[in-house]
């Protein structure tokens, strides 16, 4: 499944296109957080005092150095800057020490950091049109109380998008089946303060299979968080963050248009024209616009279009809120 890492990479490309970043790797690994001299296993000419180096790993959080002086295949270097922070653990996960032949980019265009934290903020600044899609399939008796109690902590709820419940036969189709969601109620008896109503009898006990709409859950987004099963993000989405950040990184980088130095030596300053990076910016912000229209009329298809939900684009089904 696609993970925030896989999005960070696909912004990167977006962000390089055909230009191409001196790389280096890490020679020993760095026991501790405050460990400032580094082994270069490829001795990388471009990493020279006063340059910002990017390491990375595709798992632990992405840290950016600063090159403070270079002795042959020792470089003395400034930990955790640029807002980046300096990994503290000898386990695995986000925040686990860097390795040996961890990958260190020379004077990136962008830091991995950069992207990473640019991803970050697209996933979380998502328009409400995207959500995520859960089912719940709670068992109500034809004898008791119809009022369900489930937990949406965990995901939050907007409405729901389709209530079915087991067939009356065996050989019938799973029907619709009329319920009424009442928002603030008790907590002690509800949960998240929602309480699910059948709206209807029901001649035994039957299974339901309750579909609803959700806000992404944004919580985490570690690298190796799964934008599917996680963030709840449907697998058609997964290019459109990599869209907004570039978007947005692009965008802000357009005082610094020319970009020689990680062009190569054969680009001249005349080669970028003003303006050039933000005409980019707009190209991709038009795109990124373009993929949450796609998506939000797909999802309006699948699931067909409300006008009493708790957001703009709700959906029409038996329930009301």
């Amino acid at each position: 499944m696609p993970t925030v890492g896989d999005v960070v990479t696909r912004t990167k490309r977006l962000l390089n296109s055909n230009t191409r970043t001196e790389l280096d790797a890490i020679h020993t690994m760095l026991p501790t957080a405050t460990t400032s001299t580094i082994r270069l296993k490829y001795q990388t000419d471009g990493i020279r005092a006063g340059s910002y180096i990017s390491v990375g790993s595709g798992t632990t959080n992405p840290e950016t150095m600063y090159v403070h002086a270079r002795n042959g295949e020792y470089a003395t270097v400034q930990r955790a800057v640029d807002g980046s922070t300096a990994p503290t653990t000898l386990g695995s996960g986000s925040d686990e020490s860097w390795q040996a032949d961890t990958t260190i980019e020379v004077e990136p265009r962008f830091t991995e950091h950069q992207i990473y934290e640019a991803v970050r903020d697209a996933i979380r600044g998502l328009p409400a049109n995207l959500y995520g899609v859960s089912t719940i399939s709670p068992s109500v008796s034809s004898t008791s109380d119809k009022a369900i109690n489930y937990d949406f902590s965990s995901t939050g709820f907007l409405h729901v998008l389709q209530a079915l419940r087991t067939p009356r036969t065996d050989t019938d189709r799973w029907p619709r089946v009329n319920v009424k969601v009442y928002k603030n109620s008790n907590t002690t008896d509800f949960a998240s303060g929602y309480a699910i109503v059948v709206q209807e009898s029901l001649e035994k006990a039957v299974t339901l299979q309750i579909t609803y709409a959700h806000p992404l859950v944004v919580g985490t987004l570690n690298l190796d968080t799964d934008l599917v099963d996680t963030v709840k993000m449907s697998a058609q989405m997964q290019d459109i963050p990599s869209l907004g950040a570039a978007a947005n990184l692009l965008m802000g980088e357009e005082s610094l248009r020319l970009d020689s130095h990680a062009a190569g030596t054969s680009r001249i300053d005349a080669a970028v024209s003003p303006g050039d990076r933000a005409r980019y910016s707009l190209v991709l912000q038009a795109q990124y616009d373009r993929r949450i229209s796609q998506e939000s009329r797909r999802l309006m298809a699948e699931y067909g279009v409300r006008m009493d939900g708790a957001i703009s684009s709700g959906f029409p089904t038996s329930v009301r809120l």
